[in-house]
Order: C-alpha cells, then sequence, then structure tokens
C-alpha cells in the first residue's frame, strides 16, 4: 500500500462537522378558493382566505394556481395583467403585495396569468414587508 505524500496530505483538510440548525415550528396555511368569472370578486376572496389563515397563525399562505379567474384557455386574454408593472394594472399582485405587508405574513401568490404572454402563468412570492422576492414563470 502506498503511502500519502505531504502534498497530498495537505491539499485535503479534515471535514468539520456542520452545526445543527435549530427547529422551529410555524403555521402554513393552503388555500383553496372557488372562482368565479368576476375577477374582484375572486381576489376579494382571496385576500380574506388570507386574512382568515393570518389570524390563525400562519406565516407563510399559498394559494392555488390561477386563483383569480377560471381557467378557460379562451378567458386568459380577459383576465391576464401586466406583472411587471403592477398597482392598477396588476391588481391581483397589488393586493398580494398590501396583504403580505399589512399582515407581516410570506405569500406565495399561486399563479396569475401574465399579460406579457397570454400562454403563460406566473407564480409571485411577497415577502412579510409586501416587496415582491420571487417570480416563476410557467409556460
Amino acid at each position: 500500500m502506498a503511502s500519502a505524500s505531504m502534498s497530498e496530505l495537505a491539499s485535503e483538510p479534515p471535514a468539520l462537522p456542520l452545526p445543527t440548525p435549530p427547529l422551529s415550528k410555524f403555521k402554513i396555511g393552503l388555500c383553496q378558493l372557488s372562482v368565479t368569472p368576476d375577477k374582484e370578486r375572486n381576489i376579494k376572496h382571496g385576500k380574506k382566505a388570507f386574512e382568515e389563515a393570518a389570524q390563525k397563525g400562519a406565516q407563510l399562505v399559498l394559494l392555488p394556481e390561477i386563483w383569480n379567474s377560471p381557467y378557460s384557455n379562451d378567458g386568459f386574454p380577459v383576465y391576464a395583467e401586466d406583472i411587471d408593472a403592477g398597482g392598477d394594472a396588476s391588481p391581483s399582485t397589488a393586493m398580494l403585495s398590501e396583504v403580505a405587508s399589512r399582515l407581516k405574513i410570506t405569500i406565495v401568490g399561486g399563479s396569475i396569468l401574465s399579460a406579457a404572454d397570454i400562454s403563460c402563468n406566473t407564480c409571485c412570492v411577497f415577502g412579510s414587508n409586501g416587496t415582491l422576492k420571487a417570480k416563476h414563470r410557467k409556460g
């Protein structure tokens, strides 16, 4: 059996044990919504679901795919939003941001139809300060 040279031993530092991260518990709210053709009603319904989940202690709340409109190819152009513009151009993301900030929760906003590409829907994640933390375009 060959012995390791000094240079081989020097290039491989000994492995250090990693500290065990502390365990913490938090509540997650999973919201399933009945969707109607009335987008404004769907947004209000989503807002109410967030408020109920936060009231029950949820710190992370998730919505389903295309929660603010019917899932129909014909309706996609009607319900699509300009997510990047925000504000009035994207009432769904405006609500998600406002509620996340007000309730101090993290929101995974399921997905909404993107006006940038109506064949694609986009999931937006808002931090507890209401800022958009991440977007994932599915399509």
